[in-house]
Order: C-alpha cells, then sequence, then structure tokens
C-alpha cells in the first residue's frame, strides 16, 4: 500500500484542514485567501462605509438645525460625502462581490456591469445556483473578470458578446462567446491566451473541470463544464 503523509494546517479562526494531495493544498490556500478578503471587505462596508452614512446623517441635521448665510455649504457638503461613500463602495465591488459568498449568478451580474455596453454583452444566468466551495466560486469570477478586460483591451472590440451560466442536474458550464464582424488576425489569441491559462490551469485542477477554447475567423468562444465536488464543512 503506497504510504502518504498528511499535514495538518490551522487557520486564524481556528479550522484545521488535513493536506494528503498538493490538490487540497491549493483549495486550501485559496479558500485561506477568500475568507481573508471578506473579512476585510466586511469591515469596509459594515464599518467604514456605516460611518460615512451616519455621519452624512449628522450633516443633514446639522445643516436644517443650523442654517448658514451660505446654504450651497450643506449641498456641496452632501454631494462631496455621496461621492466618497460610491468611491469606496465602488471599491468593495471591485475588491469581492458583495453576492459572492451568496449566489455565483448574481455575483456574475454585478461583476458583468462595466463591459456590458463596451461589448455588447449579453448574459444567460441560471436562476438558481447550488452553493459550491468559495475559492472555486471567487477563481471563477477572477478569469471572467480578467476575461472581460482582456476582450474590451484588445484592439478589435466584438459585435456581441454572449456569456451563460448553465446547471443541467449537477452538470455546471460556463461559457463566453464573441463574434467579429471582420477576419481575426493570427495573433488575436496569445493575449487571450496568456492572460487566462494560469486561471484555467487552477480551475482545472481544483473543479476537475473540462475547459474547451475555440479561435475561429470571426469568432472566439471558452466553455468550462465541471460537477461541484461536495463542501468541506465549515
Amino acid at each position: 500500500m503506497e504510504s502518504k503523509t498528511i499535514s495538518t494546517l490551522t487557520e486564524p479562526s481556528g479550522l484545521a484542514i488535513e493536506i494528503s494531495k498538493h490538490t487540497e493544498l491549493l483549495r486550501w490556500w485559496h479558500r485561506y485567501q477568500a475568507q481573508l478578503l471578506n473579512q476585510e471587505t466586511d469591515f469596509v462596508r459594515n464599518g467604514l462605509l456605516q460611518e460615512i452614512i451616519a455621519q452624512r446623517r449628522r450633516l443633514e441635521v446639522a445643516c436644517h438645525t443650523h442654517p448658514t448665510s451660505q446654504p450651497c455649504d450643506c449641498h456641496t457638503r452632501l454631494a462631496e460625502m455621496q461621492r466618497l461613500y460610491e468611491l469606496v463602495e465602488d471599491f468593495c465591488d471591485r475588491l469581492e462581490s458583495p453576492y459572492q459568498q451568496d449566489s455565483l449568478p448574481l455575483a456574475l451580474q454585478c461583476l458583468l456591469q462595466p463591459w456590458v455596453r463596451p461589448l455588447n454583452l449579453a448574459t444567460h444566468l441560471a436562476p438558481t445556483w447550488d452553493a459550491e466551495p468559495i475559492e472555486q466560486t471567487r477563481l471563477l469570477l477572477l478569469l471572467t473578470k480578467t476575461l472581460m478586460n482582456t476582450l474590451n483591451e484588445i484592439d478589435r472590440r466584438p459585435l456581441k458578446t454572449l456569456l451563460t451560466l448553465v446547471d443541467n442536474d449537477g452538470c455546471k458550464q460556463f461559457g463566453v462567446q464573441a463574434e467579429y464582424e471582420s477576419p481575426l488576425a493570427l495573433t488575436f489569441a496569445e493575449p487571450i491566451e496568456q492572460a487566462l491559462q494560469p486561471f484555467l490551469d487552477t480551475f482545472r485542477l481544483l473543479a476537475q473541470a473540462d475547459c474547451d477554447q475555440m479561435f475561429q475567423t470571426h469568432h472566439f468562444s471558452l466553455k468550462l463544464s465541471w460537477r461541484s465536488p461536495a463542501l468541506a464543512p465549515s
């Protein structure tokens, strides 16, 4: 019988994880990073943003209670406070989707907003989605963000783009299709492959996924297929 070494790592939260394969170690590391990022984002959303709201309310009350000779000052300060709130909120959303912990379709919908118009992007997202390991969800969101950025930065923007997320009796499928009006150059594939390869390799390892990329004359497509593993107990 083949012997194997099992080591134990403990997170700050006290969660102990047994690691017997490099895949499990990689999964633990991604989960650990996701948990740390979630803690920091929660601190900003539930701490800093709430404090900005409280400061704005106090400013509104002060403006009504002690009107000044320059009433426009209150409107200016309230507008500045609102702008600060929006900047911090946008930072949180870019740091981590507000729906990442709850729903992959909602997280994707939120993440994709900046590219709807530039890429003529349409989506077909499953209405419900079973919970999956957080490290796997986060990796797929990072992959999506990287792909959208790359498609947007390439000189040739697509005529139309479609992103799909489907669940057929436990068989999950994520797909992106981009169609172009004129033939694509031979060098079109290089920046996409270079940007996506680390994410695809890691996702295939974590999710035991199948990946299919196609570069055709007027068309690019990416498809990932997998079955969700059993969630580790929290």
